[in-house]
């Protein structure tokens, strides 16, 4: 899955996206959770993308 992919389906599910200096941070309003999202020119390995998914609750 690309970085592209991966912040459309976070923002399909209330993510907001926000720049950070080395990973760009998915935060969803009324939560305290912050989820860092590497910056991959290619696809984010699959343990990656599981892990963040899992931490988004939607998986």
């Amino acid at each position: 899955m690309t970085k592209r992919e991966l912040e459309k389906l976070l923002k399909q599910n209330g993510w907001e996206i926000i720049s950070g200096a080395r990973h760009d941070m998915a935060v969803k309003e009324g939560t305290n959770v912050k989820i860092p999202i590497p910056r991959h020119k290619s696809d984010i390995p699959v343990g990656t993308v599981n892990s963040i998914l899992k931490d988004a609750g939607l998986k």
